[in-house]
């Protein structure tokens, strides 16, 4: 039996690894509590971290190829910079109601891409809680949906 590393998705599953690691890493840091193994089992393309404030700190490699952005180009924005005119102001308001509770929610956005071109985002964003049990960090696992 061998390993066929050309193979597409043995790439994601390497990519996959070092995402959790580096969030492991950031997890220990910040002492999250928070099991990052169960909350990334699921399918996501795009993660994005924010500090309290929801300013970017971290974007992992599925968030250029769905946006068009580079990561050096969202760090220290806020993520609504890829909201537009057709991204719902409610769903927006239920975001923003749901993570001043501290709690996670998922919702369904018009988003943009950097060239302009909207598409539809399934976004669940995690508070990360830390050993005091403050909001530290926000993690969202971003989807398109096709």
């Amino acid at each position: 039996m061998s390993w066929d590393i050309s193979n597409p998705a043995f790439g994601l599953r390497t990519k996959k690894l070092e995402e959790l690691e580096a969030l492991l890493h950031m997890s220990e840091l910040n002492n999250w509590e928070v099991d990052l193994k169960e909350e990334l089992s699921v399918t996501y393309e795009a993660l994005v971290l924010t500090d309290s404030d929801q300013t970017i700190l971290w974007v992992n490699h599925g968030f250029q190829a769905m946006t068009g952005y580079t990561p050096q180009f969202a760090l220290g924005k806020k993520p609504r910079f890829l909201q537009g005119i057709k991204t719902c102001k409610k769903a927006k308001s239920r975001i923003g109601r749901n993570l001043a509770l501290g709690k996670r929610i998922s919702e369904t956005l018009t988003n943009y891409r950097k060239n302009g071109e909207e598409y539809i985002c399934q976004i669940s964003i995690i508070p990360l809680i830390n050993s005091t049990q403050d909001i530290s960090h926000f993690l969202a696992l971003e989807t398109e949906i096709r």
